[in-house]
């Protein structure tokens, strides 16, 4: 499941519906049905929009959809203190999904600039050799 097939399961489990959605995050009509990934900003504003909405459950699936106790509600409305403080920030957890989504473009890329390497290698020896 898609981060903005995860928002949409979240409206319609709380009843609001995509337009309500837009006008109290000020996202583009069709924000949800467009793309797959969301970035730090957007997650922030549904972050501050929905209290009870839970960002590692979106981020991670391991955990509940709403954050239940005003405990996990004020850790996510206000910065954590040192005894407090998460594992693995959220900002890591969206980074290494990125990472984790780019990997295999970035190999093959790799694996290409190696094989356009080899061939323009070929390409000098070639020349090299008729002189």
């Amino acid at each position: 499941m898609t981060d903005k097939e995860k928002i949409i399961e979240y409206l319609d489990f709380k009843g609001f519906s995509k337009n309500s959605f837009y006008k109290r995050t000020g996202f583009s009509t069709g924000f949800l049905d467009k793309g797959s990934s969301l970035g730090v900003d957007k997650l922030r504003i549904i972050i501050d929009n929905y209290q009870d909405f839970n960002p590692l459950w979106l981020l991670t699936g391991n955990s509940e959809m709403l954050l239940k106790d005003t405990a996990q509600l004020a850790g996510v409305a206000e910065p954590p203190t040192d005894h407090q403080q998460l594992p693995i920030a959220i900002e890591d957890i969206i980074a290494n999904k990125v990472v984790e989504r780019l990997k295999p473009m970035l190999e093959s890329y790799d694996a290409m600039g190696a094989h356009l390497a080899a061939i323009k290698l070929d390409a000098i020896e070639k020349k090299l050799d008729k002189k």
